[in-house]
């Protein structure tokens, strides 16, 4: 896969984006959605043609090559995916989630991202519920303190975090 800077990529899944919402994206919506200016979206453009990631006509419609909406989706995928998981496991805003979904998912390596993305996939699909040391992790993040035991409630306690009891 193509190695595309961290704006040429932002570009992308704002095409994929605008696309799926309007049907056709123009250099004046870009600058809009990115909070740029047009010189600036008309450069990032014609790199992304030279790279065979869009198309547009002269002064007209961009839209995506079949390679620049396979790259788009996988990484809006990757991105949601994280910001389900700074949301949904680590309790944070939908804003906040979603501004490190895009800051991770851009400066980590791509075996970094595929293993986190497996891990977020597998916390979805093990079948189990809520894996106990999630719920803990939880319950220490809302609470600052460590979660009861399992099997007499008291709250867990010294350097090792075992029950006095067990």
């Amino acid at each position: 896969m193509t190695v595309l800077s961290a704006r040429s990529e932002d570009y992308l899944k704002a095409i994929y984006k605008l696309q799926a919402e309007r049907k056709v994206v123009r250099v004046k919506d870009l600058a809009s959605v990115l909070g740029v200016r047009s010189p600036t979206v008309v450069g990032v453009i014609s790199g992304l043609k030279d790279s065979g990631f869009v198309d547009q006509e002269h002064y007209g419609y961009i839209s995506l090559t079949t390679r620049g909406e396979d790259l788009a989706k996988f990484l809006v995928l990757n991105e949601d995916l994280l910001k389900k998981f700074f949301e949904e496991i680590l309790s944070l805003t939908p804003d906040e989630a979603g501004v490190n979904a895009c800051s991770v998912e851009h400066y980590i390596t791509p075996t970094c991202r595929e293993r986190f993305v497996s891990f977020i996939r597998f916390l979805e699909v093990c079948g189990r519920g809520s894996p106990k040391w999630l719920d803990h992790f939880r319950h220490f993040v809302l609470t600052g303190e460590p979660p009861p035991c399992d099997r007499c409630g008291d709250l867990l306690s010294g350097e090792e975090g075992k029950c006095e009891k067990h």
